[in-house]
């Protein structure tokens, strides 16, 4: 085979689908440490999915998006549990330094 050949061989296609499973573990793992990071419940939060006037969570200084939390289709929260809604609101509402 010529060394300068792009071409992937069946080791190296093997090899790269036996490395998927633990890569998707590891995202779950991140994932879990997320979610146990996250200590309150929304209820406890008064966490809601809409704004409360201009304060919305994505304006939130503990506020995670989805771009950097890709497990999840809103976003996270480093205090409240669960899927967060960017235009959502919780009592412990903490804005953005500017």
């Amino acid at each position: 085979m010529n060394h300068n050949d792009k071409r992937t061989t069946r080791v190296e296609a093997l090899q790269k689908l036996a490395a998927a499973p633990l890569a998707i573990g590891a995202l779950a793992a991140l994932q879990a440490q997320a979610d146990a990071a996250a200590t309150m419940d929304q209820k406890a939060a008064a966490y809601q999915d809409k704004p409360k006037g201009s304060a919305k969570c994505e304006g939130c200084s503990l506020f995670i998006p989805a771009k950097s939390n890709p497990m999840k289709a809103n976003g996270a929260c480093k205090l409240v549990k669960g899927s967060i809604s960017p235009n959502g609101w919780c009592k412990f509402y903490s804005p953005k330094a500017k």
